[in-house]
């Protein structure tokens, strides 16, 4: 893949954001929205323009609200929604030009605190992506470090320095992968920072391929997955494995997009741009992590409209939803059963970054 979410963004602030966009047949938006089953879905929105939103699809009623947390709490998101994880009862969203942590309720959408992010100087860090683990949430910040929140009285009761400008990162072992890229430096980073959770200190650097900035996951053994962006020319991104205990590091696939990891597979999503920067040979592959193969190259034949932008798979039913874009209309999420066969759309915000899925009512 020739570009990243970065791009993206970029691209994004050339283009006018329209909200005229049509919906399937079985959506519809409601003012006062019950939240039982369903996804959430974290839009970005365009950088600078202070319009990240979240999107709620209902499974049973079959409807999207398009911004469910402006409808619950009378105010915006704010700007660039980049990450969220559910953490018992509570949902942790990284809003990171707008350098904050919006902790709110699973089940309502209403939230219970803001927590701004910034340092000594009072100079906002950024946050990117988000893990939790032992009662805490690991915060990495763009300013060159992670932070652990306490997530009882959010406070931020340590951080640690990494590589420059990390961005994705992973759980495995007790320890958190972070992906440092190096961001718009000349010269990337091509490191991933490995951090102990017991004594929340880095343990080593492991070199991988140039600007590791894409998806991190792990599997059942501890391997940990990360997608590197190369130098969109001679060096081509791929996705690589990082061996558990040795810390060895092998090509996996190259040039492909995003992935997330369910049940020890790997859903990637690929696709190119042609000379007029239309996004071309898309795709979503399935690789085997437990025997190291590639099981399909073509999930789905189905025909994917827009950029491929984010991909997720539900961990009950097993289907797997795709988030498109062109970067400046409302996006859309298709929706695929286990074998590939194209089940049904629906509307989401601009630039869906991340699913996430409620399986208790």
């Amino acid at each position: 893949m020739k570009t990243t979410k970065l791009l993206s963004y970029l691209i994004a602030t050339a283009m006018t954001v329209s909200f005229l966009t049509s919906c399937d047949k079985n959506e519809k938006e409601v003012e006062n929205t019950e939240i039982s089953t369903g996804i959430y879905v974290l839009n970005s929105g365009k950088f600078g323009s202070n319009n990240s939103s979240m999107t709620y699809y209902d499974y049973s009623q079959g409807f999207s609200a398009t911004d469910v947390f402006a409808q619950k709490n009378n105010r915006i998101l704010g700007d660039t929604g980049e990450d969220m994880i559910q953490y018992g009862s509570k949902i942790y969203i990284a809003v990171y030009q707008s350098s904050l942590i919006e902790v709110v309720d699973a089940k309502t959408m209403v939230s219970i605190k803001s927590i701004p992010l910034v340092d000594a100087n009072n100079a906002a860090t950024k946050p990117r992506t988000l893990t939790s683990a032992n009662g805490k949430v690991y915060i990495v910040l763009y300013t060159g470090s992670v932070a652990q929140m306490d997530t009882t009285t959010y406070a931020i009761e340590k951080t640690v320095k990494v590589g420059a400008n990390p961005d994705k990162s992973v759980i495995a072992n007790n320890k958190l992968y972070v992906g440092n890229t190096g961001g718009m430096a000349t010269v990337k980073d091509s490191t991933v920072s490995v951090i102990d959770l017991s004594t929340f200190t880095e343990l080593r650097k492991v070199v991988v391929n140039l600007n590791p900035a894409g998806s991190l996951g792990a599997d059942s053994q501890g391997d940990v997955y990360v997608q590197t962006n190369g130098n969109y020319g001679s060096k081509p991104g791929k996705i690589q494995r990082i061996e558990a205990g040795t810390y060895k590091v092998s090509d996996v696939v190259s040039g492909y997009g995003g992935f997330t990891v369910d049940n020890d597979k790997a859903y990637i999503y690929n696709f190119s741009y042609d000379a007029s920067w239309q996004a071309t040979n898309k795709a979503i592959m399935v690789y085997d992590m437990k025997n190291e193969k590639m099981s399909s190259t073509n999930f789905t034949s189905y025909t994917i409209d827009k950029t491929p932008y984010s991909i997720g798979v539900d961990p009950v039913t097993k289907n797997v939803y795709l988030g498109v874009s062109d970067y400046s209309t409302l996006g859309t999420a298709y929706c695929f059963d286990a074998s590939g066969k194209y089940k049904y759309s629906f509307q989401v915000g601009l630039n869906p970054i991340k699913f996430l899925f409620l399986t208790n009512k």
